[in-house]
């Protein structure tokens, strides 16, 4: 895993060493700007017209930093709307005015460089650009489109570092040169897209000090966590997953559902729905046995919870949700979590969860919410916009919480960290993929040699992105579907786990 830091954390930590170390900030301001200048040498020719577009702040002084160190080689123009601030930007601005750069207010009347250098705003922007310098970010994403290299120190403007909101405007780089630490936003939401490449430099901080409570999921860590299963293995010790799923109308879920866990390495599959639905789904998933269950409307209704109490025994985990439809009973949900089984609960189980949240009283660690912003915002009761922050407040509940989007975010009360897992692609989105989410988490779950279900969420969110990953590489983003992502469980598995 890769360490994750919130820009209020960074600050914080470079506040601490700078009071406890005695090593001037300009000092790291020139070591920042030395990698942001190495980057860019290493990518653009001798000779290049370059542009630092550069704020008031620290982030300004690591751009007219950097525009000193490569104005020998490259046609360097720093472009600042408003006079530097801070005292390290003030000394660098003279720096470079003294190696002799050329500095301007604005950019309306220079011609179209060959790159730009996004220095205006740091890490701590939590609002959209106003002004000059909004006007200026709409220059950079101009020229850009007219294939202008556009790289940004830090974080590019206009993206939040802690919740990867991209305001309006934004930069959208290449490559971004980021110091010391991955920051949060760079890998949710709009962060995946505005970043480009991202290289992290080292400009020598300590690990003490800084609050490193958060980390990205590689798809190396599955290999570490999902152990490889022994020659001498039996069906029994893959685990028995019972998927409580589907309704008159919405049984394609369940089967989706099924297969991602047979896919996954359940040794068993047993689906609970109702009793309408079953030849439905006997014909879509055969190697899947099917309880049929007392209905209303065609959802499971409260006649069936008996037999939902009897099926619970001898399973290893559940899932329940996935086209469950909001008129199934609730007692059913409730019987899951009083099962003490490890349970996925999605879709239409966090729907009754919120309807009904008396139920919420019997969340544990072992119970793994898998919702997106509008179930969490429904389960919360406030609208979400922070995955970190919302993903906390969800395990508050009690239950572990894979918070899902472009990337997901796990938390679990018996983990004080946070982990991103930020595995996917745009063709994803569409119905369906969240069931197969389900299924995938499900087999991990009921695994007997498994792991916890913090462990086991993360795991699922990568493999259930890298599965993905290749199906839009074969179908296309627009073209592929959720089934399309069970095509390629066995591949990724085989890469990653075998």
């Amino acid at each position: 895993m890769r360490t994750l830091i919130t820009p209020q954390a960074m600050r914080e930590g470079e506040a601490r060493y700078f009071a406890s170390s005695g090593v001037p900030s300009i000092e790291v301001m020139e070591r920042a700007a030395t990698a942001l200048a190495g980057v860019i040498a290493a990518e653009l020719p001798a000779g290049a017209t370059i542009y630092f577009a550069c704020g008031t702040g620290g982030n300004g002084g690591d751009g007219t930093a950097c525009a000193r160190l490569l104005h020998e080689n490259y046609n360097c123009v720093i472009v600042q709307p408003r006079p530097p601030k801070s005292p390290d930007a003030i000394a660098n601005l003279r720096r470079a005015i003294d190696r002799g750069v050329a500095v301007a207010e604005d950019a309306s009347d220079l011609p179209g460089p060959d790159a730009w250098v996004d220095a205006l705003f740091g890490t701590g922007l939590t609002r959209a650009p106003g002004g000059a310098e909004a006007a200026l970010i709409e220059r950079i994403n101009a020229d850009h489109a007219h294939g202008a290299r556009v790289y940004a120190a830090d974080i590019p403007s206009g993206l939040n570092g802690e919740t990867g909101q991209a305001y309006d405007p934004c930069i959208y780089a290449d490559h971004t040169v980021t110091f010391q630490y991955l920051k949060t936003g760079m890998t949710l939401a709009d962060g995946l897209d505005a970043c480009g490449e991202i290289t992290v430099s080292d400009v020598g901080f300590p690990t003490e000090g800084f609050d490193l409570s958060a980390a990205l999921f590689e798809p190396a860590d599955l290999g570490r966590i999902l152990q490889r299963r022994p020659r001498n293995v039996h069906k029994g010790d893959c685990g028995h997953l019972l998927i409580v799923a589907g309704s008159f109308g919405m049984a394609g879920a369940a089967a989706l559902c099924a297969k991602a866990a047979l896919r996954s390495g359940a040794g068993l599959v047993t689906i609970a729905c109702p009793r309408s639905i079953v030849p439905i789904l006997q014909t879509l998933v055969p190697q899947a046995m099917c309880i049929p269950l007392a209905e209303s409307e065609g959802a499971i209704s409260a006649e069936a919870l008996p037999a939902l109490e009897a099926a619970l025994g001898g399973k290893s985990a559940v899932a329940i949700g996935p086209g469950l439809s909001r008129r199934a009973d609730p007692d059913i949900l409730r019987a899951v979590l009083e099962s003490g089984l490890p349970a996925v609960i999605d879709a239409d189980g966090l729907n009754l969860l919120s309807e009904h949240r008396e139920l919420m009283t019997l969340l544990t660690p072992r119970h793994v919410l898998t919702p997106h912003p509008g179930e969490a915002a429904r389960l919360l009761g406030h609208p979400c916009t922070n995955p970190i922050a919302d993903a906390a407040a969800l395990c508050e509940l009690g239950a572990t919480v894979l918070f899902k989007g472009a990337a997901s975010v796990i938390r679990s009360p018996e983990h004080p960290a946070a982990c991103v897992s930020a595995s996917g692609c745009r063709g994803m989105a569409r119905g369906g993929s969240g069931d197969v989410l389900s299924g995938i988490l499900g087999a991990l779950l009921a695994d007997r040699r498994g792991v916890e279900s913090a462990h086991a969420a993360a795991c699922a969110s990568e493999i259930h992105g890298l599965a993905g990953e290749l199906a839009q590489r074969k179908y296309g983003a627009r073209s592929m579907n959720a089934a399309d992502i069970l095509e390629f469980l066995p591949e990724v598995f085989r890469e990653y786990v075998e």
